[in-house]
């Protein structure tokens, strides 16, 4: 096809290249990290994010909190020792609010109890 002087029509041009992998967007890091303290819902990004070291931590301490809960749950079941449960229980969801405020703001912070619960299960 050429145009009426008898000449091609100028060629295209070549098209864009493909705009490079985005890294994790900041929301997404975020909804991971408010996961990692809403029980066994840390079991998400516990095995979904390999690369993000910061996710990885709060997972880990996460999961450490969910099996504290589970079992101060059975513990407030038993007569007796139903209180020492429920205090347990208000412990866990006290440290899962700070755990995810400290995580929201970039900060490794240990939770008394859970950190060493998740280094000795070696999580």
């Amino acid at each position: 096809m050429s145009g009426p002087n008898g000449d091609l029509p100028p060629p295209l041009p070549p098209p864009e290249a493909p705009p490079p992998p985005a890294a994790r967007a900041p929301l997404e890091e975020k909804i991971l990290l408010v996961l990692c303290y809403l029980g066994l819902l840390a079991l998400v990004p516990y095995f979904v994010v390999r690369d993000a070291p910061q996710v990885r931590f709060h997972a880990r301490q996460g999961v450490a909190l969910g099996l504290l809960g589970i079992g101060c749950a059975g513990l407030a079941l038993v007569p007796y020792l139903g209180f020492i449960g429920h205090l347990g229980l208000a412990g866990v969801l006290i440290l899962s609010i700070v755990g995810v405020v400290k995580a929201l703001d970039g900060a490794r912070w240990r939770a008394p109890v859970a950190a060493d619960v998740a280094d000795r299960l070696q999580l």
